[in-house]
């Protein structure tokens, strides 16, 4: 059987020796073997004990709730687990809460400053109506097209840039993917991929997997698509074009 000095079994734990000398202290995790120099030395079971310790105060529970749940039986456990995580979703519904205000408040703040400057290079080229003409001549009698244009009709200053702000994200986001030297058929790389087709998807027209792949050809083939995307990073629009390929594949 293993056995550890206090110190040691601090370090593997992750926690102070400090720490450990309360736990003993107050009763919590006591080293359960002696050596014949009088030496204290922790156990597997002791090592166990206390992993259940840092797992229930991960979880929030005070030391003396955690005391009496490791002498309680397995249903008293089971109910102070069932207790806490609702106690957790109630806490994690209040934070996400919060986070939506501040978007709601950042994206408010970012627009108002842009009306009052009357500076729009937070656009950088995002002009959904640029090629407003091209497009409804290619696709003006297409479903695609029609649905996108009833769509982006009602959407206000505050959604464009709600929109191009998720799109800057999840582009930063591939450009660190392609930079670290993952292939685009990468289960991260094609997770993202995903989700910007599902941008697509939802923002704007029903976006299959295998129109996003090929949208992906014209990242390339098109100049102006290519030009934008290898702003961001060389190489980046034949990485879209590779991951939203590999992403149609994965449906075979």
């Amino acid at each position: 059987m293993s056995h550890w000095t206090i110190g040691k079994m601090a370090k593997k734990a992750g926690i102070s020796v400090r720490t450990l000398r309360h736990y003993d202290e107050l009763g919590l995790l006591t080293p359960t073997t002696r050596a014949e120099n009088g030496y204290r030395f922790y156990t597997e079971p002791d090592s166990l004990r206390l992993h259940d310790i840092l797992f229930y105060r991960t979880l929030g529970f005070s030391l003396q709730e955690i005391a009496r749940m490791l002498d309680s039986t397995e249903m008293d456990r089971n109910q102070h687990l069932l207790r806490q995580r609702k106690q957790l979703a109630m806490h994690i519904e209040r934070l996400l809460g919060i986070q939506s205000q501040l978007d709601a408040t950042l994206i408010k703040q970012e627009v108002e400053k842009m009306a009052t400057k009357q500076d729009f290079s937070v656009f950088e080229g995002f002009d959904p109506d640029r090629y407003a003409d091209e497009a409804e001549q290619r696709w003006g009698d297409g479903d695609a097209y029609k649905e996108s244009a009833i769509r982006t009709s009602n959407y206000s200053s505050e959604d464009w840039a709600r929109i191009k702000s998720e799109s800057d994200r999840m582009n930063k986001m591939m450009v660190e993917l392609m930079d670290q030297g993952l292939t685009a058929d990468q289960p991260t790389v094609l997770a993202l991929i995903e989700k910007m087709r599902l941008q697509i998807d939802q923002r704007f027209y029903p976006c299959s997997r295998r129109m996003h792949a090929s949208l992906g050809e014209m990242y390339v083939s098109d100049e102006r698509f290519a030009a934008n995307y290898e702003k961001l990073g060389d190489g980046m629009a034949v990485f879209m074009r590779d991951a939203t390929a590999a992403n149609l594949a994965r449906e075979a």
